[in-house]
């Protein structure tokens, strides 16, 4: 329910550096926009993945940190709609011929700021919508930009004016998803001027899990990159080989040697991973 699929890529520009990738039995195409400026703190991606054949195709998605709004759509009109949680574990999908699904994957504060309620009541689940909730029954299914400009209206509409959004929950967001580097939750705290046991409150009511627990999961999936690339030594945060293949084991259900050699079929969201 993230990142779907495998290929080569080509660039091009819209609200920020967008990547189009085919796979290469030319049976799924995959793209992605990033979010205006406005939204930056509360969207990491918009994404479009096509499945062009005719047979479902199965697949593990490894969690990423993100909740995500998901519609599919099969001959114009839309199959499927629905939430989901943060997922602390792998989760098995399988995706129906011919079907095209499209996404938003929400930073954490979203929960909050954008759909103003909790998403902790669907950790690790879903949760299915109605075709008019956030307006996606009047939204216009053609090219993928056009989409996306029709997605970043309704988003910008919905977030509350400057004076009611609070400085901590901007701030969380900023350092979570710009810090590159492993880090503790108490350093967290520290850096952002918000106490770690109110950033525990906050995360609980809103995703369903400790901050800890949410770093942990950044950190697995920031390990996915070099996983990818074939290189299965612990990056920093992890204490030793045996820490590493635990951690990443326990939020994938596969060693990084399993995840390596199904990236391009499995596990074909890894082949696409490009940013936190």
């Amino acid at each position: 329910m993230t990142i779907l699929y495998n290929g080569i890529k080509y660039q091009y520009n819209m609200f920020g550096d967008s990547k189009k990738l085919m796979s290469i039995q030319n049976e799924h195409i995959y793209s992605e926009l990033y979010p205006s400026e406005d939204l930056d703190d509360y969207i990491s991606l918009y994404f479009m993945a096509e499945n062009l054949s005719d047979k479902p195709q199965e697949m593990t998605i490894c969690p990423d940190g993100y909740f995500k709004l998901i519609v599919q759509i099969l001959e114009g009109k839309i199959v499927a709609y629905f939430l989901t949680g943060i997922w602390a574990n792998e989760i098995d999908i399988v995706v129906k011929p011919r079907v095209t699904t499209y996404g938003i994957k929400f930073k954490v504060i979203a929960a909050e700021m954008i759909l103003n309620r909790e998403i902790s009541s669907i950790l690790n689940s879903v949760e299915q919508k109605e075709s008019n909730y956030f307006g996606m029954d009047k939204v216009r299914f053609g090219k993928f930009n056009d989409i996306v400009a029709q997605l970043e209206d309704i988003l910008l509409r919905k977030l509350p004016p400057n004076e009611q959004i609070r400085a901590n929950r901007l701030r969380l967001s900023q350092y979570l998803y710009s810090n590159y580097e492993s880090v503790l939750a108490k350093d967290v705290a520290k850096q952002i001027y918000w106490p770690q046991r109110d950033i525990n409150r906050y995360l609980n009511k809103y995703i369903g899990i400790s901050l800890k627990k949410y770093l942990n999961i950044q950190k697995c999936y920031r390990a996915y990159f070099k996983i990818t690339e074939g290189e299965f030594f612990p990056p920093k945060g992890f204490f030793d080989q045996a820490h590493f293949i635990r951690e990443v084991k326990k939020h994938t259900g596969r060693t990084p040697t399993a995840l390596f050699k199904g990236q391009n079929d499995q596990f074909i969201q890894l082949r696409n991973i490009k940013k936190l």
